[in-house]
């Protein structure tokens, strides 16, 4: 029987916390080569012994190394990843339970992500602290757990053991970018069904849950940061009106005009029922480039709902926003978009600073109402008011026809 601890390198950044050994964010192949080299080799030793590996070819071991990869390679999602490593350590070495279990964030408490030979119940009601014992020992400075003879060391093992009692278990840190996030961990009824170069194995495969966590959350950051909303090219809601904030301080400021006109579709609804999803994705995408056609270097433009469009008109009086509105909407009139050749019209409000609104919320409501207006009078509108909004102050542009409601 033994207990090993297996200390992995220090990390230079102990200043954050749970810092510990680098683990590169893109896995390099002589690691992979050094795992392989070491099951080879190990499998020939364990021939006489008990143990998963000796009934696991080496190409089909190679085949589960790939096949991870390749999830890894096509996917955001984390969980997918997660769910192979699990579902292959458990064939490689028939274990009662295998589990990842990573940091929550938030709490700082520990939660089962993905598992083996748990309930559901225990999965659920699992909440261990991070900093306690062998496993707090694991996440702070990188140490392996190692027991041969889960018998022979009953304090140590009610730390680490999950649901079941184990004969044998081996835990390793999952980490990248000098970050924990969290351990691999996996048990066997059985004693002596791990060995000391088991643990390469199973942090090679710890390594790759970290990449394939590490890639999730990058995407989710790139996400929330990028300002584009790619179905239209424009500017998504967010970003937009974080532009027109600040337009509206200019505009104080230097007692400029500018003005906010919102977009609807006409007849988007029919569009998708007649021909379907995937043209309706490609009109929206060539309507938002007729728009960006239409503006300035210093103009804006962002998505306002799924079929809506809000544009910023910079240094414009009403007037010249209404005549900009009327050549867009006339231009998409005109307009055969898609090779389906889709016909389409938009009704517009417009909304102009000050007359209209004084703040980011009121030059909202304006435009909106009267883009309902528009839209309430007809196909093909214009719509704007002549003070902050009022129904009895109405305008409407048809065709360059002006017409008080």
């Amino acid at each position: 029987m033994r207990v090993v601890h297996e200390s992995r390198p220090e990390s230079a950044s102990h200043h954050e916390r749970f810092a510990t050994a680098p683990t590169s964010a893109l896995y390099h192949p002589h690691h992979i080569g050094l795992v392989y080299k070491t099951f080879m080799q190990y499998g020939h030793h364990r021939s006489t012994r008990r143990g998963a590996m000796t009934t696991l070819p080496a190409e089909r071991f190679l085949y589960y190394i790939s096949e991870i990869l390749q999830t890894l390679k096509s996917t955001n999602q984390y969980e997918q990843v997660l769910h192979l490593i699990v579902d292959r350590l458990v064939r490689i070495y028939k274990c009662q339970t295998c589990a990842v279990v990573l940091i929550d964030t938030k709490t700082e408490y520990l939660n089962i992500e993905n598992s083996f030979g748990l309930s559901w119940t225990f999965c659920k009601e699992f909440r261990r602290k991070v900093a306690t014992g062998s496993i707090g020992e694991l996440l702070w400075t990188g140490k392996t757990v190692f027991i041969s003879d889960c018998e022979r060391q009953p304090q140590i093992t009610e730390q680490v053991r999950m649901e079941n009692p184990p004969g044998s278990c081996l835990a390793v840190q999952i980490a990248v970018d000098h970050r924990t996030l969290g351990y691999l961990y996996a048990d066997s009824r059985e004693r002596d069904a791990f060995a000391e170069q088991d643990i390469r194995v199973l942090q090679a495969f710890a390594d790759f849950a970290g990449i394939a966590i590490l890639k999730s959350r990058l995407h989710e950051e790139n996400m929330r940061l990028d300002r584009v909303d790619h179905e239209t090219g424009l500017e998504k809601y967010g970003a937009f009106i974080e532009k027109l904030g600040t337009s509206l301080e200019r505009a104080k400021s230097l007692h400029e005009n500018f003005a906010v006109e919102i977009i609807d579709v006409d007849n988007f609804k029919s569009i998708v029922k007649t021909y379907g999803y995937d043209a309706s994705k490609q009109f929206l995408k060539e309507l938002g480039d007729r728009v960006k056609g239409q503006l300035g270097h210093i103009d804006a433009g962002g998505r306002y709902g799924y079929d809506e469009i809000i544009i910023l008109l910079a240094n414009r009086n009403v007037e010249q926003a209404v005549a900009c509105a009327r050549n867009l909407a006339r231009a998409v009139e005109e307009t055969p978009f898609t090779p389906r050749q889709i016909h389409s019209t938009i009704s517009i409000g417009v909304a102009a600073y000050p007359q209209n609104g004084k703040t980011v919320e009121g030059l909202l409501l304006a435009a909106k109402n009267a883009c309902f207006e528009a839209q309430r009078a007809g196909r093909n509108n214009v719509f704007r008011c002549l003070t902050e909004w009022n129904m009895n102050e109405a305008v409407l542009h048809e065709h360059g026809q002006e017409e008080e409601i």
